[in-house]
């Protein structure tokens, strides 16, 4: 069973210093680029940024030292402050997508750490093992959790964490960040222990789903597994625990974007192996609609989700070609988009006749993934191929994850990320801890 927990949380003393929240704030580690890491660096000498993704060595110490000692001084200087009491923080995030306003609410909250096997809380992506090394040493050197994990949820019948969210949300938030691109994050700081009570038994027995942050999970189990070999933990330890957006599968403003594919550095043997593989495995098409690539994307995204549909750039004759196949029987992940196109095309297109491990170490070599369709269109002009895939539909998500199937990687790109800062997790010490309470049957 789900278990939560409020925490005391270390937070950004924007108001003291004069600032807006939101010039402390960044994505999180995996998601930023070169040019967002110089703006936010920019914005202040304090954001999250320089703890979040501090650049290499500086000829004082590993880059993991530095963060440390960036961490210590920010602490020394007051650029922070530990709330008094253990609290949720209820988040709603105002965004625009595809030209129109979105709005995202969720809880944040410490969840206890399940081993996968439990059937508690869900992964859906493998994970690089360099990346979850790196997230466990950035939190040996903070001793803080500095960016939420995006975790999804099914509500119950009565929407009744959904419904203490908005009620929650009707007054004064805590916290206002404005970030770039219109984005706006208003935080409340839920301090009241009944109403942490009825959030805690209404998530008892509710799977969790991680929609973003694996590797970081990963890396909280790998540095709780550490601390146990130095000795016992105590239950309401924080390392048993860590920081989670929760947002419910039902919540209008919850985004998917596809993840298109780039393919590089392919070889005529491939592209012609590639060729093949799509004429003998699917239905295709020429498509000559308007709107060029974006339109392209716009005209797969709304076709009928019963079959698989696949677009495809740069291979063959034709500019743009909808590749379409019948699945039949089979799991939810043996009917998605991606997975067809991993199987059926990708692997053995790519690497004829090789083990699987090898197969998708060959379509990691060659594969960018990319959900900027203007990335893609640059790639296309440069002489690449591509292949332009639709969002994972989120029951279909769910059916797939709830098996412990795991999609290829990239297959889900949950927008917006969390913004890293806006509360801290300490790693240090106890989460808030409550008498377990009679489970309640939910119709």
């Amino acid at each position: 069973m789900a278990e939560i927990r409020p925490f005391r949380g270390l937070r950004f003393n924007a108001a003291a210093q004069g600032r807006d929240l939101g010039d402390y704030l960044s994505p999180p580690f995996d998601t930023i680029t070169p040019e967002e890491q110089a703006d936010l660096l920019d914005r202040s000498p304090y954001n999250i940024v320089r703890l979040e993704l501090v650049s290499g060595d500086d000829g004082d110490g590993t880059r993991y030292e530095q963060v440390a000692r960036i961490k210590r001084s920010w602490m020394e200087e007051g650029v922070f402050m530990t709330d008094a009491e253990p609290s949720m923080y209820v988040a709603e995030e105002e965004f625009a997508y595809n030209g129109a306003k979105q709005i995202r609410r969720g809880l944040i909250a410490a969840v206890r750490l399940e081993e996968f096997d439990r059937g508690i809380i869900f992964p859906h992506e493998n994970v690089r093992d360099e990346w979850v090394q790196d997230r466990v040493q950035m939190m040996e050197a903070t001793r803080h959790a500095i960016s939420s994990l995006l975790v999804v949820y099914q509500d119950d019948i009565r929407h009744s964490v959904g419904g203490i969210i908005r009620a929650v949300t009707g007054g004064v938030p805590t916290e206002v960040a404005t970030m770039t691109g219109g984005h706006t994050l208003r935080l409340w700081q839920l301090t009241d222990r009944g109403t942490h009570e009825v959030l805690i038994d209404l998530m008892r027995g509710i799977p969790l789903f991680i929609a973003d942050g694996h590797h970081r999970y990963e890396a909280a189990m790998r540095f709780r597994s550490a601390a146990r070999l130095q000795g016992e933990i105590d239950q309401d330890s924080a390392i048993n625990y860590r920081m989670m957006h929760l947002v419910s599968i039902d919540e209008p403003g919850l985004i998917t974007r596809p993840f298109h594919r780039v393919l590089r550095e392919v070889s005529p043997d491939q592209r012609r192996g590639m060729l093949t593989l799509l004429e003998s495995n699917f239905n295709c098409e020429s498509w000559r609609g308007r709107g060029g690539l974006r339109g392209f994307a716009d005209a797969l995204a709304s076709m009928d989700s019963d079959q698989v549909v696949i677009g495809v750039c740069g291979l063959g004759e034709e500019e743009y070609t909808i590749a379409r196949t019948e699945v039949g029987a089979g799991t939810a992940l043996d009917r998605s988009d991606y997975t067809v196109l991993h199987r059926r095309l990708l692997e053995p297109g790519l690497a004829p006749n090789a083990s699987d491990s090898n197969a998708r170490a060959a379509v990691e070599e060659h594969t960018e993934y990319q959900h900027d369709i203007e990335r893609v269109e640059t790639a296309l002009s440069d002489g690449g191929l591509a292949f332009i895939m639709r969002s994972v539909p989120m029951q279909q998500f769910v059916e797939i994850v709830s098996r412990g199937d795991r999609l290829p990687p990239k297959a889900t790109n949950f927008y917006p990320k969390p913004p890293a800062g806006s509360v801290l997790q300490p790693l240090d010490g106890t989460v808030g801890s409550f008498p377990v309470l009679p489970y309640r049957n939910r119709i």
